[in-house]
């Protein structure tokens, strides 16, 4: 039995995961581009700029990931993504312990984001 795909049917589908992640890119830098311009350049160091910068670059990382670019590039942005949370949770002055499982947290979150990337 001979089974044939349709090359037509695979492309309609794909096409939805490409929008969708040029969706989530142009959120992304939409967003990180809104702090640039709300927040003030002198406090870019500070919480309320991070979590704008933090968000753009979580919606960036997920859009490259349904786009095909290669790997390398998701893993820059996940990167991105999980340095600016940790400093993020740094400028918020949290206890030792909090602190401490947040940085675990942030790191074996992103260490399992990147294995993901790279298969």
């Amino acid at each position: 039995m001979n089974i044939q795909r349709n090359p037509k049917k695979w492309e309609e589908r794909s096409m939805g995961l490409v929008i969708l992640g040029w969706s989530l890119v142009v959120v992304g830098v939409v967003i990180a581009s809104w702090g640039f311009f709300e927040v003030p350049a002198s406090s870019w160091r500070e919480t309320e700029f991070l979590a704008f910068a933090i968000g753009g670059m979580a919606f960036i990382a997920g859009g490259l990931a349904f786009l095909k670019v290669p790997g390398w590039l998701i893993v820059i942005a996940i990167m991105i993504a999980a340095l600016l949370l940790i400093l993020f949770i740094w400028k918020s002055q949290l206890d030792w312990g909090s602190a401490l499982l947040c940085y675990v947290t942030v790191a074996a979150l992103a260490a399992w984001l990147v294995r993901l990337a790279l298969k």
